[in-house]
């Protein structure tokens, strides 16, 4: 028994000196407080400098307004996170016991991630270089990121690159400030910011404008497979997804696919105010003194080499971008989906509002707008698209693509708009300077399944030869409103058919004559239908409100203006309730109708009454003796149409039968088949149950025209109780094209100058 009890503590003693030796003598070296998920234990004030007090001279900008700050580099201590925020804000995937290197620049490494961009935005480096920092693994904030650079023109602006290397990075509560730097953000796998508002300068001002906010600043996404801005807030909090302010671009490059959703703020910038304020997905604006009451341009939102940027979900637009140019190129896209309401388009701006910049669509790129429930698809001020490039809108509620400046369809190019209550194309003119649509030959414009196929308000609308032009299955299929010039060349290609009212509508007999002159065509089966058809079985009913047939002019109905159309134009089968089934002059002093030859284009054609050939223009005048009927059918003898004319093309008691069909010359000849009515389009039934979500059985009610109102400048962003600034746009919501005023007239629809969106 002593034996053992000698043995036991003999191993006892030798196994304590073994473990005891390492425990002691070679123990790993650790910080004093631990780094891991913790801000504050490596820079607690924020301030690489090492002073405490975070704020070494003792700077403020003062600013306590919420307007926006151009804030300049704070001595070097305004730029980190404030105290008392920084408990767990920075949290790495699978953290080691060590303390972690978050980021580096260069060799020099940092436990956080923002104590490498304070060093970067404190760098002595010239304006010119570009300082990299890189990321070393996944990484979780919940303050968010803050970069203060310097400088008072981009050229002076800190030049930072954020580098993924293939790591996620991910903020949570808090976005991202960043003001006088170019931040480049390239290589990440995910990059993803939940949150309604940004961590703001030192003194928090500027938080609640956006989740990711640049004032002013660039923001460039480089090789960034996902990016997601979303507001997972309530629908009353939180501000715009992403803010350029006073001066910067926005760049989306390099298979960068990038998303802004959930940015429903709808508080108005003033009580009552519904529809003038509000979140937009992306929001780029500047103050009057810093763009010359928007003529100057203040900066660019590029999307290049297989790149995308997706807005949805937003309440006011989802992108509003003033006064900058928007530019998509090399096989990519931007689409706005689904913003705002459609039970309250009347709130809401639309999906694109470029109201004072240019769009420029190129190499195999598009633009699409669909299923918004606003005011309008797409406005730009300036519009050109390239031969391998399209824009489109569709189903955006009232209109869908506008525009009031230049807007050229290059060879190739396609525009096409489908489902609105408005005009699925709209021409403004822009403070009584006229711009234009040029559509270049094999270039294609189509509108359908609208209030008017094309609404020309004031500008000249150029289609040239070989150019393609539907404007089919509208209540009205082309609007030339007073001041419009409206010009077909010949050998282009125009459709206007199966509209439920006019083909054509030409001037506004109350305020302005417009111009038409037509040399190709094709304007048939108009004002025929009881409803056209909209989206799936639901249908515009032509005979609600002010849909009903129209009573003069089926085909062409020149109201006051000029109309010059060549015989290479085919206009007949339109119908008319009254007189004029083809063509009506109205009684109208100074209007002018010339049909250049006697003859009609649509000579040799088959007329859908009799099934017979057509052979010349008749009297089609008011009253049941005078209608035309093939008994007392008179022709038409004159090629300057008097006041008050009504034409048909038809025949008389006689039709002409087709010629026979010449002799082949080792043959004998063959008559030609006989003639078969031209077909029509069966209407389509109204619906009997009411339609789902943006869709109607008939325009909402239009208001009267408004006089277009100066331009007034967009006001410094203020504090508001929402926390939300004031966008440009509108100063007030646009009235409506008119559409259709019962048995008379279209009123011009003036776009009122888009003061604040966002």
């Amino acid at each position: 028994m002593r034996k053992r009890l000698f043995i036991f503590a003999a191993a006892t003693c030798f196994a304590l000196s073994a473990f005891a030796t390492p425990a002691f003598a070679g123990e790993p070296s650790l910080p004093d407080e631990p780094t891991i998920g913790s801000e504050a234990s490596v820079q607690s004030d924020g301030n690489s400098n090492g002073n405490p007090d975070g704020n070494s001279d003792g700077n403020s900008d003062g600013n306590s307004d919420g307007n926006v700050k151009e804030d300049a580099l704070p001595g070097g201590s305004n730029d980190a996170l404030p105290n008392g925020e920084n408990n767990n804000s920075e949290r790495q995937t699978n953290p080691s016991v060590a303390a972690p290197v978050v980021a580096k620049i260069g060799e020099t490494e940092y436990p956080t991630l923002q104590a490498a961009i304070t060093d970067a935005c404190n760098g002595t480096t010239s304006s010119d270089a570009t300082i990299t920092i890189t990321l070393q693994s996944d990484l979780e904030l919940t303050e968010g990121l803050r970069f203060i650079g310097s400088g008072d023109n981009a050229d002076q602006w800190k030049k930072i690159t954020l580098d993924a290397a293939k790591h996620s990075l991910t903020l949570k509560q808090k976005g991202i400030y960043a003001t006088r730097c170019e931040v480049t953000i390239k290589n990440c796998r995910e990059l993803t910011v939940n949150a309604g508002t940004n961590p703001g300068n030192a003194n928090k001002e500027n938080a609640n404008i956006s989740a990711v906010f640049f004032g002013p600043g660039t923001l460039i996404l480089d090789e960034c497979a996902i990016v997601n801005i979303t507001n997972l807030e309530p629908n009353d909090s939180g501000g715009s997804g992403l803010c350029i302010y006073n001066g910067g671009n926005l760049c989306i490059q390099n298979n960068t696919h990038f998303t802004v959703s959930g940015f429903m703020n709808r508080i108005p910038v003033n009580p009552g105010e519904e529809g003038k304020g509000g979140c937009s997905g992306i929001y780029i604006d500047s103050d009057p003194d810093q763009n010359d009451e928007y003529k100057t341009i203040k900066g660019r939102i590029d999307v290049s080499n297989n790149s995308t940027l997706t807005a949805t979900n937003c309440y006011h637009n989802g992108i509003t971008a003033n006064p900058v140019d928007v530019k998509v190129t090399n096989y990519s896209e931007i689409n706005v989906n689904r913003n705002g309401d459609a039970r309250d388009p009347y709130a809401h701006k639309g999906g694109i509002g470029c109201y004072y910049g240019t769009m420029t669509i190129s190499d195999h790129s598009r633009v699409i707008s669909e299923n918004n429930g606003s005011t309008f698809g797409i406005f730009v001020h300036n519009l050109d698209v390239d031969g391998t490039s399209e824009i489109e809108s569709r189903y955006d509620t009232i209109y869908g693509i506008a525009f009031n400046g230049n807007a050229v369809l290059q060879s190739g190019a396609k525009m096409t708009s489908v489902g609105h209550w408005g005009p699925g194309i709209a021409l403004y003119d822009f403070n009584g300077s006229k711009g234009s649509l040029t559509v270049q030959k094999d270039a294609v414009l189509s509108s359908s399944s609208t209030a008017v196929g094309l609404a020309n308000g004031g500008n000249n609308f150029n289609v040239l030869a070989g150019a393609q032009v539907y404007l089919n299955d509208n209540v009205v299929g082309l609007d030339n409103y007073p001041n419009a010039t409206t010009t077909v060349e010949a050998d282009a290609h125009l459709e206007i058919c199966r509209n439920g009212a006019w083909g054509i509508k030409n001037g506004n007999s109350d305020i302005g004559s417009g111009t038409l002159v037509l040399n190709a065509g094709l304007i048939t089966e108009n004002n025929k239908l009881d409803s056209i058809p909209y989206k799936g079985n639901i249908t515009f009913n032509v005979n609600d409100r002010d849909y009903e047939h129209k009573k003069y002019g089926g085909g062409i109905y020149n109201e006051y203006g000029t109309v010059s159309l060549s015989p290479l134009v085919k206009v007949y089968n339109n119908k008319a309730v009254t007189a004029g089934d083809d063509l009506y002059n109205t009684n109208k002093g100074g209007n002018s109708f010339n049909i250049i030859k006697l003859e009609p284009g649509a000579k040799w054609s088959v007329l859908d009454d009799d099934g017979k050939i057509i052979d010349d223009w008749y009297h089609d005048t008011e009253g049941e003796e005078n209608r035309w009927k093939p008994a007392t059918a008179k022709n038409n003898t004159v090629t300057i149409l008097p006041l008050g004319a009504a034409l048909k093309a038809a025949h008389g008691i006689n039709a002409p039968t087709p010629s026979p069909k010449p002799a082949e010359p080792t043959a004998a000849p063959t008559p030609t088949a006989a003639p078969t009515a031209a077909p029509t389009v069966a209407p389509t039934a109204a619906p009997t149950t009411a339609p789902a979500d943006n869709t109607a059985t008939a325009a909402p009610a239009t208001p009267a025209p408004t006089a277009q109102p100066t331009v007034t400048a967009t006001p410094a962003p203020t504090a508001q109780a929402s926390g939300v600034i004031p966008q440009t746009g509108d100063s007030s919501s646009p009235a409506l094209f008119s559409i259709l005023t019962l048995g008379s007239i279209t009123a011009l629809c003036v776009l009122q100058k888009r003061r604040k969106s966002k």
